[in-house]
């Protein structure tokens, strides 16, 4: 089967973009013949091959590691490439993505900055039309509007990460939907010490994830554990130039890291935490399972779903007080956040590794191509 897998932003930092490069590897693990399709940026991002900056004008074609790259600029130079990085807009040409797409059989677009020119693209080309939307109920462009699930229900297949999230779309009278997971992006951990009281935050540092919630929670938990420390991963928010900070050496922002830096920061932390208030399912939370960490996740209907209260890690409000109760119950009873993160780690290696994933989302394809058949005929 040939496979364009479309993602706005390519690089290698976000959830989003992790999906669609593990999606690609573990296809064509399968025998698939996968595309990636990206924005052409206007700047160097991680993981995006410097050239793509430096070539001619125009779409950039790249192989890299078993992987087919294409690069589509926007229209306007680096300026609309800029605004359409930055905003969830859809600059590029209609020609460039009924090229790229042409000879297809599924067309799948990850997230939802390009699904409606790419939708028309990929019915120009005949091909099947596959969406991830990742939506985010009560969330700004969160995927919920009229526009997004009446393309919902002409999808010829929508992919979503949990049984709560299939049963939302299935509410708005969409039919065609398949639940897949995700699995886990740590490279091997390295046999360091554990640290005993330090809490590990992986994600963007946006108020929604509970960032700037758990940084108010931790003078709280300093005043019974003055040993804790705290360390986040992960890109500061548009307006962190405005933020103040926490100055104390007990807190620890590290910004972007290495894959190599990240795995042992899990394999140095004690608690993962990450209370999001919007999440679609949260990669990160399985990266910690996967270090055999406890984790404390937010108190919302797909998070539920993934982290098992009391079980694998501990729900809460993205609320400071909450935060550092979760935190404090979990550095008093070591034992028990020990057998969490067992129970994680045997979770995600029994459901969520990225080949299971690619083999219910190569199932998605093949209904998804039945259907277009089916439709076709009707015609």
């Amino acid at each position: 089967m040939r496979v364009v897998i479309a993602k706005k932003l390519l690089s290698t930092i976000g959830g989003s973009e992790a999906l669609a490069r593990s999606l690609d590897r573990e296809l064509r693990a399968l025998g698939h013949d996968v595309t990636l399709v990206g924005l052409r940026p206007a700047w160097s991002r991680p993981g995006v091959p410097p050239e793509t900056l430096a070539a001619p004008p125009g779409a950039v074609t790249i192989h890299a590691n078993g992987s087919h790259f294409v690069f589509i600029p926007a229209r306007g130079g680096r300026v609309g490439a800029a605004i359409d990085g930055l905003f969830p807009t859809a600059l590029v040409g209609a020609g460039d993505l009924r090229r790229v797409v042409s000879g297809a059989d599924v067309v799948h677009s990850i997230a939802r900055e390009w699904a409606d020119p790419l939708e028309r693209a990929a019915r120009d080309a005949g091909a099947a039309f596959v969406e991830t939307p990742l939506v985010h109920p009560g969330q700004p462009f969160s995927g919920a509007g009229a526009a997004d699930t009446a393309r919902y229900r002409r999808d010829d297949a929508v992919i979503a990460l949990t049984k709560w999230e299939a049963g939302w779309y299935r509410e708005r009278g969409v039919d065609h939907v398949h639940v897949t997971g995700v699995g886990p992006n740590l490279h091997a951990l390295p046999e360091v010490a554990r640290n005993d009281a330090t809490v590990l935050f992986v994600g963007r540092r946006e108020r929604y994830k509970g960032y700037h919630a758990l940084r108010a929670a931790a003078p709280l938990v300093w005043a019974e554990r003055p040993d804790a420390r705290f360390v986040t991963i992960g890109q500061a928010a548009w307006n962190a130039f405005l933020d103040r900070g926490l100055h104390d050496p007990r807190w620890t922002d590290k910004g972007i890291v290495t894959e190599a830096e990240k795995a042992e920061a899990y394999a140095r932390a004690s608690v993962f935490a990450m209370p999001s208030e919007h999440e679609t399912f949260g990669f990160t939370y399985l990266e910690a399972w996967s270090a055999g960490l406890p984790v404390i996740a937010g108190d919302i209907a797909p998070l539920r779903e993934v982290v098992r209260d009391g079980v694998d890690g501990l729900h809460v409000r993205n609320e400071p007080r909450a935060i550092a109760n979760a935190i404090l119950e979990l550095l008093r009873d070591p034992e028990r956040a020990r057998r969490m993160g067992a129970a994680g780690r045997e979770r995600v290696a029994r459901e969520f590794s990225w080949p299971a994933v690619a083999r219910r989302t190569e199932v998605a394809y093949t209904a998804a191509v039945s259907l277009r058949d089916g439709r076709r005929a009707r015609t």
